[in-house]
């Protein structure tokens, strides 16, 4: 037996919690490779299997209600941080939405699977609604399903794993070396391909101290709120007198402001992203002043300038 399965014959189940613990928690810290490990130990009776299931379970679960409860708390601020650790802030909030809207609290299922919109979903679903025991419900189904199958691929395989382990040790530096690798190649990748987007978008922006004047000086400027439904929800409150367009249903509703007029966007993602996008969208429809609002609703709320309550 090696240091690892020693460890875990030991300790066990405490391992497994904590470490499903930490990694729901939010910490860079794959609690996957101990599920596998967990049920190798099962396999060969080093520990009991229903305990150390129900216990990475509890752990996962204490992480999941630690960021539901922060999203009900402070969904607005909670969402925005976790769109500047993505790769992709723009869509991260959009897709998993989109991806909520069309399922339903059910989404909760799938998304223990899918580690970028996990992360991201917890405090969304507290942000629409979703109530404590639904949630613990459809995320409990999912982390049984996720855990249990990590940990089964361990006990089928338990027979097996001196021979793999062995086998490991003689070429698992190659292997790491490998993974680490392309997984620092794709996070180069993404963030050229930001970049090179970040850079094809339109330069013109309008800060809120700008937009404010042109609304005192009576130049009835169009202003367009390209947040999403729940990021309302986070924070129902807009412009005065703001249009309400998504993003998404830009293309289809951009003939009904006014070409004529300055149009500002603004959205809550980083570096206004969505807005920028607006703007390229519009000045390519013939909109001359299109502009994107610096900071968003944020810097506008922190200059204390009014704010319109939106209706839930």
């Amino acid at each position: 037996m090696d240091a690892s399965n020693s460890f875990l014959h030991h300790y066990g189940t405490l391992v497994v919690f904590v470490a499903s613990l930490l990694e729901q928690s939010g910490l860079p810290l794959p609690a996957t490779p101990i599920y596998v490990a967990a049920g190798v130990a099962v396999g060969a009776g080093d520990i009991h299997g229903p305990s150390a299931l129900a216990l990475a379970v509890a752990g996962s679960l204490i992480g999941d209600l630690l960021w539901y409860y922060l999203g009900r708390w402070r969904g607005h601020q909670v969402l925005k941080f976790l769109c500047r650790l993505s790769l992709e802030p723009d869509s991260c909030v959009r897709d998993t939405e989109e991806r909520f809207l069309r399922y339903g609290a059910k989404s909760l299922i799938i998304a223990t699977f899918l580690p970028g919109i996990n992360t991201v979903i917890r405090p969304l679903a507290a942000v629409a609604g979703v109530g404590v025991g639904t949630f613990l419900l459809y995320t409990g189904l999912g982390t049984v399903l996720y855990i249990g199958t990590f940990m089964t691929l361990g006990y089928v395989f338990s027979d097996e794993a001196d021979h793999l382990l062995s086998r490991a040790a003689s070429t698992g530096h190659m292997v790491l070396g490998i993974l680490i690798a392309g997984v620092f190649v794709y996070a180069l990748y993404k963030f050229y391909k930001r970049r090179q987007f970040l850079h094809s978008l339109p330069t013109t922006r309008l800060s809120a101290d700008e937009l404010k004047k042109k609304i005192d000086s009576g130049l009835s400027p169009v202003v367009v709120d390209l947040r999403t439904p729940l990021q309302i929800k986070a924070f129902p409150y807009s412009i005065p007198g703001a249009l309400h367009i998504p993003l998404r249903e830009m293309e289809r509703a951009y003939k009904t402001i006014p070409a004529e007029r300055d149009v500002i966007l603004f959205c809550n993602c980083p570096n206004e992203v969505s807005s920028a996008k607006a703007a390229l969208f519009l000045q390519k429809k013939g909109f001359t002043n299109a502009w994107a609002l610096t900071g968003g609703i944020d810097v506008w709320k922190e200059r204390t300038y009014p704010l319109e309550a939106l209706s839930s």
